[in-house]
Protein backbone atom coordinates (compact mmCIF):
# COMPACT_ATOMS: atom_id res chain seq x y z
CA UNK A 1 0.00 0.00 0.00
CA UNK A 2 1.33 3.27 -0.47
CA UNK A 3 1.82 5.91 1.73
CA UNK A 4 1.06 8.80 -0.93
CA UNK A 5 -2.31 9.58 -1.02
CA UNK A 6 -3.65 11.54 -4.08
CA UNK A 7 -4.28 15.27 -3.75
CA UNK A 8 -1.13 15.41 -1.37
CA UNK A 9 0.63 18.98 -1.68
CA UNK A 10 4.15 17.50 -1.08
CA UNK A 11 4.39 15.34 -3.82
CA UNK A 12 6.63 16.80 -6.13
CA UNK A 13 4.68 16.30 -9.69
CA UNK A 14 7.11 17.75 -11.82
CA UNK A 15 10.01 15.85 -10.86
CA UNK A 16 13.68 16.64 -10.65
CA UNK A 17 15.01 19.07 -13.37
CA UNK A 18 16.08 18.05 -16.21
CA UNK A 19 20.39 17.57 -16.10
CA UNK A 20 20.37 17.82 -12.39
CA UNK A 21 22.39 15.57 -10.61
CA UNK A 22 20.99 13.82 -7.31
CA UNK A 23 21.72 14.33 -4.12
CA UNK A 24 23.77 10.88 -3.41
CA UNK A 25 25.60 11.71 -7.13
CA UNK A 26 26.55 15.46 -6.57
CA UNK A 27 28.39 14.29 -3.29
CA UNK A 28 30.63 11.43 -5.29
CA UNK A 29 31.22 13.35 -8.16
CA UNK A 30 32.10 15.85 -5.22
CA UNK A 31 34.60 13.70 -3.60
CA UNK A 32 35.86 12.47 -6.67
CA UNK A 33 37.28 15.60 -7.62
CA UNK A 34 38.16 16.58 -3.90
CA UNK A 35 40.40 13.25 -3.69
CA UNK A 36 41.85 14.09 -7.15
CA UNK A 37 42.88 17.88 -6.29
CA UNK A 38 43.95 16.91 -2.80
CA UNK A 39 46.10 14.18 -5.15
CA UNK A 40 47.63 16.16 -7.82
CA UNK A 41 50.99 15.95 -6.86
CA UNK A 42 51.34 12.38 -7.16
CA UNK A 43 49.24 11.33 -10.26
CA UNK A 44 51.89 14.23 -12.04
CA UNK A 45 54.76 11.58 -10.43
CA UNK A 46 52.62 8.35 -11.90
CA UNK A 47 51.92 9.94 -14.86
CA UNK A 48 56.24 10.83 -15.54
CA UNK A 49 56.46 7.41 -14.55
CA UNK A 50 54.16 5.55 -16.68
CA UNK A 51 55.64 7.62 -19.71
CA UNK A 52 59.51 6.76 -19.11
CA UNK A 53 58.38 3.35 -20.20
CA UNK A 54 55.56 3.78 -22.38
CA UNK A 55 54.75 7.72 -23.37
CA UNK A 56 51.29 6.04 -25.60
CA UNK A 57 49.83 4.83 -21.81
CA UNK A 58 50.49 8.01 -20.41
CA UNK A 59 48.96 10.04 -23.01
CA UNK A 60 45.72 7.48 -23.05
CA UNK A 61 45.51 7.91 -19.17
CA UNK A 62 45.58 11.62 -19.26
CA UNK A 63 42.77 11.91 -22.10
CA UNK A 64 40.82 9.14 -19.46
CA UNK A 65 41.06 11.65 -16.64
CA UNK A 66 40.10 14.69 -19.25
CA UNK A 67 36.68 13.14 -19.68
CA UNK A 68 35.98 13.90 -15.71
CA UNK A 69 36.96 17.56 -15.90
CA UNK A 70 36.34 18.62 -19.34
CA UNK A 71 33.08 18.98 -20.95
CA UNK A 72 32.26 16.68 -23.92
CA UNK A 73 31.30 18.25 -27.16
CA UNK A 74 28.56 16.80 -29.24
CA UNK A 75 30.15 15.95 -32.72
CA UNK A 76 27.96 17.93 -35.14
CA UNK A 77 27.82 17.29 -38.59
CA UNK A 78 26.04 19.96 -41.37
CA UNK A 79 24.53 18.52 -44.54
CA UNK A 80 23.21 19.88 -47.26
CA UNK A 81 20.17 17.90 -49.45
CA UNK A 82 19.83 17.92 -53.17
CA UNK A 83 17.12 20.54 -53.12
CA UNK A 84 19.10 23.11 -50.86
CA UNK A 85 22.89 22.19 -51.40
CA UNK A 86 25.18 23.24 -48.38
CA UNK A 87 27.13 26.46 -49.48
CA UNK A 88 29.82 28.31 -47.40
CA UNK A 89 30.48 31.87 -48.23
CA UNK A 90 34.25 32.39 -47.83
CA UNK A 91 34.27 35.79 -49.00
CA UNK A 92 33.27 37.95 -46.20
CA UNK A 93 36.63 36.38 -44.07
CA UNK A 94 39.41 38.38 -43.31
CA UNK A 95 42.94 37.79 -44.99
CA UNK A 96 44.44 36.35 -41.41
CA UNK A 97 41.42 33.83 -41.26
CA UNK A 98 41.72 32.92 -45.15
CA UNK A 99 45.29 32.19 -44.70
CA UNK A 100 44.75 29.87 -41.67
CA UNK A 101 42.34 27.90 -43.54
CA UNK A 102 44.96 27.87 -46.22
CA UNK A 103 47.74 26.52 -43.99
CA UNK A 104 45.05 23.99 -42.31
CA UNK A 105 43.74 22.27 -45.76
CA UNK A 106 47.26 22.15 -47.82
CA UNK A 107 48.45 18.50 -47.47
CA UNK A 108 51.35 18.59 -45.20
CA UNK A 109 54.64 17.85 -46.87
CA UNK A 110 56.43 14.64 -45.28
CA UNK A 111 59.95 14.62 -45.38
CA UNK A 112 60.76 11.10 -44.90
Amino acid sequence: MSKFKGGDENINREGRPKGSQNVKTKAIREAYKEFIENNAPKFEEWLERVAETNPAKAIELVSNLSDYVLPKLARTEIVGDEEQPLSIDLTQLDDKTLAKLDKAFKPSKDKS
